[in-house]
């Protein structure tokens, strides 16, 4: 049976535990939401800083993963379960590199019931997938009155990219806080930006994972401004060696490993 970590207090493991990886459905967080809108399609990029295992000669090796996993999949990870496997591997013994990618694929996959892909990085690579997100900072810009429409359906259909630094919600287990970089690249009716950063700062006592969280903006978003494309983003720091990087969009986009100095 496996450990069940979430919200208890779990030493972290010297042994080889796969087990002790959680799932959380999606569906159930979906359920939530009513009717999600059916052209949504994603994935949830996870930078993992704290990855090291023992080589053929008992030596750590040590580097940065990148962990991709399709919003497609039933479920996904519960990231303190996945913070206590990746401290499993510390003490095992890998004959190669892919060997261990191999084997940490074909767990998360278990658990999340979907192919996933992992990246390899050694500590100095996160320089090269360190940006930070171009568009239209919210709180820098000039608000005016936030009023309750989302949109300004007289002006012409454009493009906008627009970024806040003000995302932060809750865990629905321990109530601890989590910040992030929101990222909605938009095209439709010119956006109300008052309205759209009074909405995410309404997250700030909202319990949810960050999945979730994610998911909430876009398929409100996607409600209220009939947006002809939409993909949200959101940057959340790392908590306990990891990071996760939810992205939900209208249209298919390719997965990228890139991550914010934030992060």
């Amino acid at each position: 049976m496996p450990v069940q970590a979430l919200g208890k207090k779990v030493a972290a493991p010297k042994r080889y535990a796969p087990d002790i990886l959680e799932a959380i459905s999606r569906q159930e967080g979906r359920d939530a939401l009513g009717p999600l809108p059916k052209s949504m399609v994603g994935h949830d990029c996870w930078h993992l800083y704290e990855l090291s295992w023992l080589n053929s000669r008992n030596e750590p090796q040590h580097c940065v993963g990148v962990l991709q996993v399709d919003s497609a999949s039933p479920a996904t990870i519960e990231s303190k379960s996945l913070k206590l496997y990746l401290n499993s591997l510390n003490f095992h013994c890998f004959a190669s590199e892919a060997q261990a990618c191999e084997v940490i694929c074909s767990d998360i996959g278990r658990v999340t019931q979907s192919g996933v892909s992992l990246t390899l990085l050694p500590p100095d690579g996160l320089a090269a997938i360190t940006r930070e997100p171009a568009g239209l900072l919210l709180e820098a810009a000039e608000q005016g009155v936030v009023e309750d429409s989302w949109c300004d359906l007289t002006g012409d259909i454009s493009r906008q990219i627009l970024v806040t630094h003000r995302l932060r919600s809750l865990c629905p287990v321990t109530a601890q806080p989590d910040w992030g970089t929101l990222v909605v690249d938009y095209l439709g009716h010119p956006m109300n930006l008052g309205r759209l950063l009074s909405f995410v700062e309404s997250f700030r006592e909202h319990q949810e994972f960050h999945e979730q969280c994610v998911e909430r903006c876009f398929t409100e978003l996607m409600r209220q401004t009939c947006a002809e494309a939409l993909t949200v983003s959101a940057f959340y720091q790392r908590r306990g060696g990891i990071d996760i990087t939810p992205v939900r969009s209208s249209h298919a986009v390719l997965p990228e490993n890139w991550r914010t100095g934030r992060q």
